[in-house]
């Protein structure tokens, strides 16, 4: 009897007809493989066996761990070598149902530390070919490689993944950053550099201030510079690469009003027609870190510029922004008027 067989009749996994049974299953279908006349139904239901067998087997080491001090686990990279195997076929043979492969990639992320890496090459394609734009799955297979390791797999998959879902590729970014975020900063910021100039807006609109956030982290304040005159050169422009960068600019104990103001003169000037946060932005800079003199211009400017449906909806906000900013300076007993001003 061989160490798998034993080991399911000794700890009571299977009773010997039960084992005879499923040795015929695997015999029948591995023929059938090879002579290539197996259905599809037959290998998805030899892969629920399969899969069943090792959920239960896991089960029964982790009850036995508890009473032995070393237990036997070589059972599980079997099972787990034959699930594996079992997919790979049916992506030869056919296509693998996609919630067959989900649940497929999801016992690989369970079970890693059994699995041999090199048997999973067949998973990225197996993906590519459902044809499916949603991300789910494609976040699975990622989060399946980034829990094996940091190697050309996952930038692999990552790129794969981006280049088939396009406009819908954020989570994957987000993905990639949350395990990458402690342990490789310096791959998110690659990462994110390289792909800052997608030409999907819903996309690069989140990366490129995120580009700044990690430089910035990284490589400090003149390579975040660079980078923002790099990347603001990019179409179509990006109204929160801007305000990023001017946050960054603003928070700075030294920072140069003259600097922050051409930032906001640069964003006001792109995206102010139908932008109301951004002058808004830019109002409460002044009242907060520059001059009532200077703010009041750029309400001004703002009402002239703003398309007409949204010059009302402005200077409602703007008013809220200054109750909000007196009533802050109250409770911290500071409020104070600049340039003898009170503003109205």
């Amino acid at each position: 009897m061989d160490f798998e067989s034993k080991f399911l009749v000794e700890y009571a996994i299977l009773k010997l007809d039960e084992l005879t049974s499923l040795n015929n299953n695997r015999k029948s279908v591995d023929k059938k493989i090879t002579e290539k006349v197996v259905t599809e139904d037959e290998l998805v239901s030899q892969f629920k066996e399969e899969l069943c067998l090792l959920h239960t087997c896991k089960l029964k080491i982790h009850d036995l761990m508890e009473s032995l001090d070393v237990i036997e686990t070589h059972i599980l990279d079997l099972l787990c070598n034959r699930i594996i195997n079992l997919c790979r076929h049916m992506h030869e043979l056919f296509s693998i149902p996609k919630e067959v492969l989900s649940v497929c990639i999801n016992a690989c992320r369970d079970n890693v530390i059994y699995i041999k890496a090199e048997l999973l090459n067949f998973l990225v394609k197996a993906v590519m070919r459902i044809g499916d734009n949603e991300h789910t799955i494609w976040i699975q297979l990622l989060e399946l490689y980034l829990e094996i390791g940091d190697g050309p797999e996952v930038v692999n998959v990552f790129q794969e993944g981006v280049r088939s879902l396009k406009a819908n590729s954020l989570p994957l970014f987000k993905t990639l950053i949350k395990h990458w975020r402690n342990k490789r900063p310096d791959m998110i910021l690659s990462t994110l550099t390289k792909y800052s100039s997608l030409p999907y807006e819903n996309v690069s609109s989140k990366i490129r201030p995120k580009c700044l956030k990690w430089c910035l982290k990284i490589d400090g304040i003149d390579s975040t510079r660079k980078l923002f005159n790099e990347l603001k050169d990019l179409q179509p422009p990006c109204c929160k690469l801007y305000l990023k960068m001017i946050n960054i600019e603003s928070e700075r104990p030294d920072f140069e009003l003259d600097t922050v103001r051409k930032m906001f003169d640069d964003a006001c000037t792109l995206f102010g027609r139908n932008n109301i946060g951004v002058w808004i932005d830019y109002c409460r800079f002044e009242f907060t870190k520059g001059s009532m003199v200077h703010k009041r211009k750029i309400c001004n400017k703002a009402v002239f510029t703003l398309e007409y449906d949204l010059k009302d909806t402005f200077v409602d906000e703007y008013y809220a922004m200054q109750r909000e900013i007196r009533m802050q300076r109250l409770l911290r007993h500071d409020f104070i008027i600049i340039d003898g001003d009170a503003d109205t």
